[in-house]
């Protein structure tokens, strides 16, 4: 036999199986085949389902964060106004208090230099009341010396 011959003969003899194997297993295949369908057809129903849920899932997930982003945001406006806004309130006081403190020691500073300039008249005046004290005495000296030498010449004299 040639080896044609042989491969036609393996041929021949695998169809024979095969339609052996089809006669006495043919329909337990048959149902096995649509079981094994039906299993794959679940799954694949099974597995869309949950993809649909896990993308159902990330969908809610993503606008429940936006949600939580966006009210955060409009947590942080108002509280950044509400900050700015005291802050404008507290440099208006102070600015309102350093204003009248200024305005007190303005007032402070005039009575002061009224009472430096009492003062200063009055230790003018002192001044004054003493040069001409010691003027006075000054002249009543000499006018005492002047006494004493002509005394002294009388007594020169006598």
């Amino acid at each position: 036999m040639s080896k044609r011959g042989a491969v036609e003969e393996t041929q021949a003899t695998e169809n024979h199986l095969e339609q052996i194997r089809s006669i006495l297993f043919g329909q337990q295949m048959l149902e096995f085949e649509g079981k094994l369908r039906g299993l794959e057809q679940r799954v694949q129903e099974n597995a869309a389902q949950m993809n649909q849920g896990l993308l159902d899932r990330i969908a809610a997930l993503e606008s429940r964060l936006v949600g939580l982003l966006e009210q955060e945001t409009q947590e942080r406006e108002i509280a950044d106004r509400s900050l700015q806004d005291s802050l404008e309130a507290a440099v208006g006081n102070l600015e309102g208090e350093l204003a009248s403190q200024m305005k007190e020691m303005r007032a402070d500073l005039r009575e002061q230099g009224k009472e430096l300039s009492k003062k200063l008249d009055q230790l003018a005046g002192s001044l004054q009341a003493a040069i001409d004290e010691l003027r006075l005495s000054k002249t009543d000296r000499s006018t005492l010396a002047q006494l004493l030498e002509g005394l002294a010449e009388k007594l020169r004299k006598a």
